[in-house]
């Protein structure tokens, strides 16, 4: 049988990510430094006849990235001009599309093990649609499963329930692209692939295929901390090409790039990344979960289960934990980043959109690119903070801050 086209949906812009959705598009977001598209290309390409990927926000970016080496000769780009929607997502890559094709969404991450069972059920030559048991099922598009045929997706149902999600991993002839032309602008100003989707198996028989392993959706910056999580557990090689200084210890799998130096009293808690020309202590704490990307500065300061993207600093007596710190910020001396509630209780996040309940006891902040924050600063739990902000020494951060904003405490 000849292999299907994939297409990967790529052009989201990563609202809900914001700040770190917003300097880089959803797909270019790294795990363990490398972009979550790469992850997903790695795995995809041996199984397929051709990529299509559909980029939009920040679309040079991500053809930049994947227009050379390894990726050039099985990619081609389809471009979505506007953000209306998932079938006219899906649409902008029927011109590149010879015949059966499968979905895959770029914003999302999972063990090897989906792409192996994404190939052998392609191979069948039978449309089907993948889903995974939730036992509440009230945020995703849930199957509705009769004898194992998929008969329509419920896009979000207002009952708490058990069921399975639509993953958006499904394999469809051609054809379907005829009904994605037929879809209608939705309540909420889209097109929604769902029309187009429950069109096609009230006409057809579609498999449901059921995934049990890992995988996760890029939709919350705490989304983006566990996906780390599990790659440093289940995927990162222990590998040292760096340089550990006598005196500092390493206590459990690590991965150390070139040119990073981990300098005397320091101690690394595995499973730790920590990428190339990074300067590491003297005298810091790496604790387990941590993930240091390129030519970053962390000084005697601990960090925990926290990502430090790339030329960011966290030079002098400061506590990350939880956190998103984005590329090029610098936090001041004494800066502390609150992750835990004075009761305990679950800590919730305020978007422009409404307050999202995160479902963790620890969470700290996501701050954005750019921003630089004064000496013996608080940041509170739960708080977002923009691009390119300057927050001024002493000030205690209670509420999230728009992009370049100049804070002095007196807001």
């Amino acid at each position: 049988m000849v292999k299907p086209t994939y297409v990967i949906l790529a052009a989201g812009r990563g609202r809900r990510l914001w700040p770190v959705g917003e300097a880089l598009p959803k797909c270019m977001i790294r795990v363990l430094g490398k972009p979550l598209l790469e992850w997903n290309l790695d795995r995809i390409l041996p199984n397929a006849s051709k990529v299509v990927v559909v980029v939009g926000y920040k679309k040079e970016m991500v053809i930049d990235h994947f227009s050379n080496g390894k990726y050039s000769d099985k990619i081609v780009f389809a471009e979505q001009e506007e953000q209306k929607g998932t079938a006219n997502a899906l649409l902008q890559a029927k011109p590149f599309v010879d015949g059966d094709f499968v979905t895959f969404n770029a914003d999302s991450f999972a063990d090897p093990s989906l792409f192996k069972l994404l190939d052998e059920e392609a191979s069948k030559g039978k449309p089907f649609g993948v889903g995974q048991y939730v036992e509440d099922a009230r945020q995703w598009g849930v199957f509705d499963v009769q004898s194992m045929l998929i008969k329509r997706v419920v896009e979000k149902p207002k009952e708490a329930s058990p069921g399975y999600f639509a993953l958006g991993n499904n394999f469809f002839p051609k054809e379907f692209f005829d009904l994605l032309e037929k879809v209608e602008l939705s309540p909420r100003g889209e097109y929604e692939l769902t029309d187009a989707y429950n069109a096609f198996a009230s006409k057809n028989d579609v498999r449901f295929v059921e995934y049990s392993g890992y995988r996760s959706e890029m939709t919350y910056f705490w989304n983006h901390l566990d996906i780390n999580i599990h790659a440093l557990e289940n995927l990162m090689e222990d590998r040292r090409e760096g340089t550990v200084e006598p005196g500092a210890v390493v206590d459990g799998k690590l991965f150390l790039g070139k040119g990073s130096i981990i300098k005397a009293g320091t101690r690394v808690e595995g499973p730790a990344y920590i990428g190339e020309n990074c300067l590491i202590g003297p005298n810091a704490f790496i604790r387990t979960g941590s993930v240091i990307e390129d030519n970053c500065h962390v000084g005697t300061c601990e960090i925990k289960n926290s990502v430090i993207m790339n030329r960011a600093n966290v030079p002098h007596f400061s506590y990350v934990g939880d956190s998103v710190l984005c590329e090029d910020v610098n936090l001041g001396a004494g800066t502390m980043i609150a992750n835990l509630r004075f009761d305990n209780g679950p800590v919730a996040v305020r978007f422009k959109e409404g307050v999202v309940a995160s479902g963790r006891r620890k969470l700290g902040a996501a701050i954005g690119s750019g921003t630089k924050v004064g000496v013996n600063c608080s940041i509170n739990c739960g708080i977002l903070i923009g691009h390119n902000c300057k927050i001024y020494p002493g000030v205690s951060v209670k509420h999230n801050l728009d992009n370049e904003t100049v804070f002095r405490g007196d807001e």
